[in-house]
């Protein structure tokens, strides 16, 4: 199999060196007026942090647009109604004493992954990575001028870049038995069961991850530490253009949940933890999953999600249910800073 071939590394390998070592001998591979050319406007001067509700604005906007004013009502009703819920299902299972039965269940993993195959399929996502600058300076090359501009390529490799570890994962998968489905749990028989325990975690965890995230946010504030976005939320939030809006929105509540998912819980959890404890994987798994995020911020309610991804999997073998409480995540957060996006216009 080729993917298994240590020569398909080296020559990548070697690729790579040879274009990096050109590459810092001839400088920067973007002239600033190129980019200024691109992008057509300058950025904003504003960050979304710094920008602040004025009340009076919020009403007479809601009065005016009713439909706004109807989807924020749905979205803060179903915010409210999360935590509400989260609060009275944690209550209720520490009070049932229902704790310890979360941690007593047969695993119901795949064991189709080791650690050699998540090794390979990292060192080849790495080196294929590696090689998207160029891929970037090739297509301006040919007179894509456009693709100079920052949010563009950024949106667009970020697309790339999850369809490349959806073709590698599934080219691995496909030489595994009894199938590449079965490999990576995406088994439909327990969709249904697996989706609504999934709802059911979400909603467990939801007023504690977000009450969490607000705890940082304010004790950020209050020493002068400035939140940082992540990218995709900057493109989502800071950008007005169709084009990038809508590669974000694919981005952010499809492709992404589905890419992060394969590879996180799907190889990543699966490998660590056929050779460690439930916990040990989970942790392992949630932190790289909220390194990748470049949010630190958001690093322990991101990991606490993963955590949960990862309990969910494990304990139902579907990685549908996973796919799906990562998707509404998502959506949600979208919506409401779209909704929030609105409200500061």
């Amino acid at each position: 199999m080729l993917l298994r071939g240590r020569w398909l590394y080296l020559l990548l390998g070697a690729v790579v060196l040879i274009l990096y070592v050109r590459l810092f001998a001839r400088g920067p591979m973007t002239p600033p007026e190129l980019v200024e050319q691109a992008m057509g406007k300058p950025a904003p001067q504003a960050t979304f942090w710094e920008q602040e509700l004025d009340p009076a604005k919020v009403l007479t906007m809601l009065q005016e647009k009713p439909k706004l004013a109807l989807v924020l009502g749905v979205l803060m009703s179903l915010t409210i109604g999360l935590g509400i819920s989260g609060v009275v299902l944690s209550v209720w299972a520490v009070f049932r004493r229902r704790l310890p039965h979360l941690f007593r269940y047969r695993s119901q993993l795949p064991r189709a992954w080791s650690l050699e195959g998540l090794s390979r399929i990292v060192v080849l996502l790495v080196l294929l990575a590696s090689l998207l600058p160029f891929v970037h300076i090739s297509l301006m090359a040919w007179g894509s001028v456009r693709l100079a501009d920052p949010h563009l390529w950024s949106v667009l490799s970020m697309v790339i870049l999850d369809g490349l570890v959806l073709l590698v994962v599934w080219g691995f998968a496909s030489t595994k038995e009894p199938s590449p489905f079965a490999a990576l749990g995406l088994s439909w028989h327990r969709s249904a069961r697996a989706a609504a325990q999934g709802l059911v975690g979400y909603t467990v965890i939801f007023p504690w991850v977000f009450g969490l995230l607000w705890l940082i946010v304010r004790l950020c504030q209050q020493f002068g530490i400035e939140p940082p976005l992540e990218p995709i939320h900057e493109l989502l939030f800071v950008e007005e253009r169709d084009l990038i809006v809508g590669l974000s929105l694919v981005l952010a509540c499809g492709l992404g949940p589905v890419a992060e998912e394969v590879f996180f819980r799907g190889i990543l959890f699966t490998a660590v933890r056929k050779y460690t404890s439930r916990l040990v994987a989970m942790l392992v798994s949630g932190a790289l999953f909220a390194v990748v995020h470049t949010n630190l911020i958001g690093f322990l309610p991101i990991l606490i999600l993963g955590c949960l991804l990862a309990d969910l999997y494990e304990r139902t073998g579907s990685l549908l249910g996973p796919i799906a409480v990562h998707v509404l995540h998502n959506t949600l957060l979208v919506s409401l800073g779209f909704t929030l996006k609105e409200l500061l216009v």
